[in-house]
């Protein structure tokens, strides 16, 4: 077996053509650093997306306290895991369907958690009841209980639809709200409130729209 050298971890665990432009140049190079610590360890694939799904729950918890940059940067922590998680599976050959659905669970969890958090944080800290409604419905609408559904090759993952679309996905929904949080924070402005209604409006009619599609095709 080659040994865990980071030219080699690159190699053999990470996507020849990654997709995601944001963890092609940014996570991916951090990732790495993670797996080859993790490889040299008896922790397992799935241990390391449990530990991904705490520090992601631990991520919405600072956002409810207020503390929205650390909130983040402690999701993008997270993130770096999530990517990790794949490496070591691939590494250690650990991958199995049981990975990709604590995987799946993992983010059914953590997502909505870190938009309600959002809301939640912002209410606590601004007492405006909009924010709390926009972070429920941002959250409640953001479950995708279609994902449960696996594909003919066995992939449980949905095709990104167009750039607007996709800023209301995970990652690039924390990567906003990261970018939101450290521009409020610095120059003292309230980019977040209005993030946290774009997500709940958008949200809501995001699945209003996908319901409505969903029966139209059952009826043709």
């Amino acid at each position: 077996m080659d040994r865990p050298t980071l030219a080699n971890l690159r190699k053999i665990t990470q996507k020849e053509n990654e997709p995601e432009p944001y963890a092609k140049y940014v996570i991916r190079p951090i990732s790495v650093l993670f797996t080859w610590g993790f490889v040299r360890t008896p922790i397992t694939a799935n241990q390391v997306t449990l530990l991904q799904e705490i520090i992601g729950i631990v991520g919405a918890i600072f956002l409810i306290n207020g503390n929205f940059v650390i909130g983040a940067l402690v999701l993008q922590l997270g993130y770096i895991l999530d990517c990790s998680d794949g490496e070591v599976a691939r590494w250690k050959n650990q991958q199995s369907e049981q990975g990709k659905f604590l995987d799946l669970i993992g983010h059914m969890i953590v997502i909505p958690f870190y938009y309600f958090g959002l809301g939640l944080g912002l209410y606590l800290q601004q007492g405006q009841i909009i924010t709390l409604i926009m972070g429920f419905l941002a959250a409640l609408f953001s479950l995708k209980i279609e994902k449960f559904l696996v594909s003919d090759n066995g992939d449980l993952e949905i095709g990104r639809r167009g750039f607007i679309k996709s800023l209301f996905r995970y990652p690039d929904s924390m990567n906003v709200i990261t970018i939101l949080a450290l521009t409020d924070w610095i120059f003292q402005t309230n980019f977040l409130f209005y993030c946290v209604i774009i997500f709940g409006i958008g949200m809501t009619l995001g699945r209003f729209q996908q319901i409505h599609q969903t029966f139209k095709s059952i009826k043709n």
